[in-house]
């Protein structure tokens, strides 16, 4: 069963036990970058498959205007990873699926998650459309691995 929580620090160990394939770490945060990220307007999230810590990604409270225009009232999905030993398996379709009801939980009041993906990153970018996102049509030009896809999905009152 595929299930989403927030991230404690005893899961630390956890974490660092996930493995990334190289073409990953182009697109998002390793174990080691999630596990450090501090911000204040940042809240971590882990992917549990049967009890096992399979993946993460981050909220992102301030999510760039820039990317989505003044008076968003959104949030930002980041660094969205799913152990390379558990992809192809519908893990991260599921996860996704997921992703608005527990959004909605923690932040009641927000009517949107964005997420930018990387124009190279088709596998990422159907997954995140079978999960409901839609694409807006606009890119976004400050990522560092080349132009990104903004995506969105309305959460669930």
């Amino acid at each position: 069963m595929t299930a989403i929580r927030k991230f404690k620090q005893e899961d630390e160990y956890g974490v660092l036990k996930i493995f990334l394939a190289e073409e990953q770490v182009k697109f998002t945060a390793s174990p080691e970058n999630f596990i450090s990220d501090i911000d204040e307007n940042i809240i971590r999230f882990l992917i549990i498959q049967d009890d096992l810590i399979v993946g993460y990604f981050k909220i992102d409270t301030a999510f760039n205007s820039e990317i989505v225009g003044e008076g968003n009232t959104g949030v930002g999905l980041r660094s969205f990873a799913i152990d390379y030993r558990y992809q192809g398996k519908g893990i991260g379709k599921k996860a996704v699926s997921l992703l608005a009801d527990s959004v909605s939980l923690e932040f009641p009041d927000v009517s949107w998650l964005y997420l930018t993906v990387n124009c190279k990153n088709s596998v990422a970018y159907q997954t995140y459309l079978k999960g409901g996102f839609e694409d807006t049509g606009s890119l976004y030009h400050g990522g560092p691995v080349g132009p990104q896809h903004v995506m969105k999905l309305m959460l669930r009152r």
